[in-house]
Order: structure tokens, then sequence, then C-alpha cells
């Protein structure tokens, strides 16, 4: 990861026992990665839970935002959920980008994917970047 990280994310740390491990690619203003939902994550059967997919679409947001310009905190997150849910079992695809920042204000968004590349779900957010250090 492009920051110091204690390895315990529930989102992303390799140490969390329950985590979901994820692990992004990073390109220009954006973080990318597939993940697999399994029986464990269900909400309504064979679905994906509601509040995991926001915690996806927020991360993937979160390591956009990152990758840009250093480690910031999630202010505000919108998700919109498309066609009956996320399904279990199959590759998921899931993208977050930065669209534009304002001083300590970076706007982004993110998708998740079925692996054709029909949008699962949808997500925006707000994120405020750490405070420069004091000297």
């Amino acid at each position: 990861m492009p920051y110091e990280s204690d390895r315990y994310c529930f989102a992303c740390g390799e140490e969390n026992p329950i985590g979901l491990h994820l692990h992004f690619t990073y390109g220009e203003g954006c973080a990318e990665t597939t993940f697999v939902a399994e029986r464990a994550y269900q909400g309504y059967p064979g679905r994906l839970h509601g509040g995991l997919v926001a915690t996806l679409l927020d991360e993937a947001m979160a390591h956009a935002v990152i990758a840009s310009y250093g480690p910031a905190v999630t202010g505000e997150l919108r998700v919109r959920l498309r066609g009956g849910g996320v399904p279990l079992g199959r590759t998921l695809r899931l993208r977050g980008w930065v669209n534009a920042r304002r001083g300590r204000l970076v706007l982004a968004e993110a998708h998740l994917c079925d692996e054709a590349g029909a949008l699962l779900a949808y997500g925006e957010g707000k994120f405020m970047l750490a405070a420069s250090p004091q000297r």
C-alpha cells in the first residue's frame, strides 16, 4: 500500500483474521481489485450484505485517494445498489477513482461490477485528507 498501515484494516488488512483481504493495484488517480463474496458475507440468500457492498465501495475510493494524495478519512458516503443486489460466489470487479480535490476535501467515486462488466453498485464519497504533521 502507498501508506503505512497497521495491517489490521477490516477491508485490506493482511493480518485481520476475519477481514476481506483486498489487494489493490493503482493507476493514475484510481485503485482496482477483484473480490469473490463468500457465503459468510451473505445478507439475503445468495446476495452480499448491503453493508459490505458499502464497505467495498468505500475502500476502493479511499485507496484511490490515498494513492493520489495520502491518508484520508471518509466524511460522506453514498451508495446505490442496482439489479437486485450483488451475487455471492462470483468474481466482482471493484474500481475507485478521484474526481476532484478542493483543499483537504477530495471527491471520489467507485463502481462494483460483475465479470461481464455490468454495474451492480455505485458509490460517491467525500474524503478529508489527514492534516499535515505539526513541526
